[in-house]
């Protein structure tokens, strides 16, 4: 069974020669479906091949669905009529050519960087429907004095001595932030927090070195420098004693344990230690809607708030690509020239306090309000939550069952997971690899990410359950033949 006839010399791995020999006999029809295939072991002896390699081979061949596996007993011949039965099937397309074609459709594993619906019950199209044909014309013409949405803003961290400012969008978090890092800056970031929101900004196109120096893009007179360091309590605290920074950047969502995973006493003698040494932390909450951090909560309201600025970004993990948040910081924290003038431009009491908003705002915050008043918000986390957790359990199981050699590992993100992989790769060059094969993977630099990495990020949150296993497959071949 199987003419194979390998060449050693060096140009193409055998495991792909071994694969393709095997997939041309199948395709040609040499064997009738449920045909049990030579055991590993024995393919590899009269190969004169390692066992592993024949593994390989058999695994693309199983991603294709060309072959099956079963447990204690060996590999088998997959059914010719399951190959043909479904037109939208992805093993009907590997009838129709040699070469292995990515899906037509994109995959996306990138989480929540692509605005892509996490999930259709209770989201904004729906309710939308729900709500205009109640109010109709009126959701665009003014704001009820006791809007629901509104009240929630206000009593976020409602007791904190900071002045509370409101951003509406991406623009505007922007503006503050330019006020907040004016002139020359040293920044400090940990490996595998979550540094979206300054990816945003500053375009980092990497964050694999320790140190990046970058123009901010605010200012022709502003400079930032950026480091790294890992994120546990000792390597942290003892890279910041020996370094003068202005800036530690921290977020409630890590690839790993982060600094909000450290006990509060720990968390409280780095804020110590900020004051002593005169650098701030900047907290960037990604999940301020879904519940508050007891942690921040606790820091706010210690001796050390000084130190602390907090973003709470409020919508953009519920309603993809809506971006709306608040600012916690003293007038202090801003840059003297300007800084009251953000403050009165973005001061939530102030915002709130206007006569009249444009149409599209009024929608948006009626259409918000909507959601707190029926439930709708308090039901779409629940469910949300729920979802999440179970498609990243699916996503593993089917890691374990088609990725083989690459573990799945649980992390502290409600949408992304780890995958450690055999080998290192460039994180870069495999993303754009990917991309072209119609996967689209989140960018790794937004978890300061080393280039040359063993660990890939991706998110099941864009994916229904039936497309994750297909997925999982079309990803597992791609990699192996990046890595080929």
């Amino acid at each position: 069974m199987f003419n194979i006839k390998l060449k050693r010399d060096g140009k193409e791995n055998l495991y792909i020669q071994i694969y393709e020999a095997i997939r041309a006999e199948i395709l040609a029809d040499k064997y009738t479906p449920d045909t049990k295939m030579p055991s590993i072991r024995k393919l590899a002896s009269r190969l004169n091949v390692n066992t592993e390699t024949v593994v390989k081979a058999y695994d693309l061949l199983a991603v294709e669905n060309l072959i099956y596996k079963k447990e204690g007993s060996g590999s088998y011949i997959a059914p010719a009529a399951a190959l043909k039965s479904n037109s939208d099937d992805h093993r009907l397309r590997i009838l129709s050519s040699k070469k292995f074609s990515a899906p037509s459709k994109i995959i996306d594993f990138s989480g929540a960087e692509n605005t892509g619906e996490f999930l259709e019950e209770y989201s904004w199209d729906l309710i939308f429907d729900r709500f205009y044909s109640e109010f109709k014309g009126n959701v665009f013409s003014s704001i009820a004095s006791d809007n629901s949405y509104f009240k929630f803003l206000q009593d976020q961290y409602s007791d904190l001595n900071k002045n509370k400012l409101f951003y509406s969008s991406e623009t505007g978090l922007r503006d503050i932030m330019s006020e907040i890092v004016r002139g020359k800056k040293e920044f400090l970031f940990t490996r595998e927090n979550n540094i979206s929101v300054f990816n945003n900004f500053f375009n980092l196109a990497s964050m694999g070195s320790e140190k990046n120096n970058f123009q901010t893009g605010f200012d022709s007179e502003a400079e930032l420098n950026f480091y790294l360091s890992p994120s546990d309590y000792e390597s942290l605290m003892d890279y910041l004693e020996e370094n003068k920074i202005d800036y530690l950047f921290i977020s409630d969502e890590s690839t790993a344990d982060g600094v909000l995973d450290w006990s509060l006493s720990k968390l409280k003698s780095l804020l110590e230690l900020a004051r002593m040494l005169k650098f701030k932390l900047i907290i960037f909450e990604y999940f301020g809607f879904y519940q508050q951090n007891p942690k921040i909560k606790e820091l706010l309201d210690s001796k050390f708030a000084d130190q602390i600025i907090l973003i709470q970004g409020l919508t953009e993990r519920v309603f993809p690509g809506l971006k709306m948040g608040l600012v916690y910081l003293k007038e202090k924290d801003l840059s003297r020239d300007k800084g009251l003038k953000i403050i009165d431009k973005y001061s939530l009491t102030k915002y709130l306090s206007q006569n009249s908003f444009s149409a599209g705002d009024n929608l948006v915050y009626n259409l918000l309000s909507y959601y707190l008043n029926n439930g709708y918000l308090k039901k779409r986390l629940k469910l949300l939550k729920q979802r999440l957790k179970n498609k990243k359990l699916l996503l593993a199981e089917n890691v374990k069952e088609h990725f083989r050699g690459v573990q799945a590992v649980e992390i502290n993100s409600l949408f992304y997971l780890k995958l450690v992989l055999n080998q290192s790769i460039n994180q870069h060059d495999f993303k754009v690899f990917a991309e072209k094969n119609s996967i689209l993977l989140p960018l790794y630099w937004n978890f300061a990410a080393r280039d040359e990495s063993s660990q890939l990020i991706i998110s099941p949150a864009t994916l229904n359950q039936f497309s994750i296993k297909q997925g999982v497959m079309a990803l597992a071949k791609v990699y192996w033949q990046f890595i080929s």
